[in-house]
């Protein structure tokens, strides 16, 4: 029996962590939203990841992309800009999303890339001025990662808390794989955080 009993505590183990894993992420797609809902036209910014070492696609960019890819359709959105530098010599994250993204059909007359952005917060400070203009602002991310970066537009302007929209990130159980990493990443640094309050993360 300890065997049978072995198996169900780690069975109930990584089925718990994955529930609480999507309760995270969940909760993390309904925050830093302006209120109610605001007509007119919609941009999209979409937070980068470093690419394979080989410049490959990245499995967290490829998961990213593909959001932004509905969010551009399910908002009708006129523009999608794509933000991340490069890393260690590979393509810049922007280009290597914006790539796989125009594959999926979204339109390059669309397309926005921001190269220089090398964390976060620098995705949001960069791109934000290639959306001026737009009545809804949408950030795509994985949808903890997303909600940083919602609270960093409020944070760098205030004036856009209420144009912010959601990008509809989050889908039950979907990449499960994916999102417990990234849940304990993003508590990480919310733990870091509250210890370091000025430091700025990628």
């Amino acid at each position: 029996m300890r065997p049978v009993k072995a198996a169900l505590t780690v069975v109930s183990g990584v089925l718990g962590t994955v529930l609480l894993s999507e309760a995270l992420h969940w909760r993390a797609s309904k925050r830093f939203l302006g209120k109610g809902h605001v007509p007119g036209r919609c941009a999209l910014v979409v937070l980068g990841f470093p690419a394979r070492r080989d410049g490959r696609l990245h499995p967290i960019q490829k998961w990213r992309t593909d959001i932004a890819k509905r969010a551009f359709a399910s908002l009708g959105a006129e523009r999608i800009v794509f933000s991340g530098g490069p890393s260690r010599g590979r393509p810049s994250e922007a280009e290597t999303m914006a790539a796989y993204a125009m594959q999926l059909g979204v339109p390059a007359t669309s397309v926005r890339t921001e190269t220089e952005a090398m964390s976060t917060w620098q995705n949001i400070e960069l791109s934000l001025p290639m959306v001026e203009g737009f009545d809804r602002l949408a950030i795509v991310s994985d949808p903890l990662h997303a909600a940083r970066g919602r609270r960093f537009v409020r944070a760098q302007r205030p004036d856009l808390a209420a144009h912010l929209v959601s990008a509809g990130e989050y889908r039950p159980f979907e990449r499960p794989w994916l999102k417990v990493p990234t849940a304990v990443y993003e508590t990480y640094v919310a733990q870091y955080r509250r210890l370091r309050p000025g430091a700025r993360y990628r």
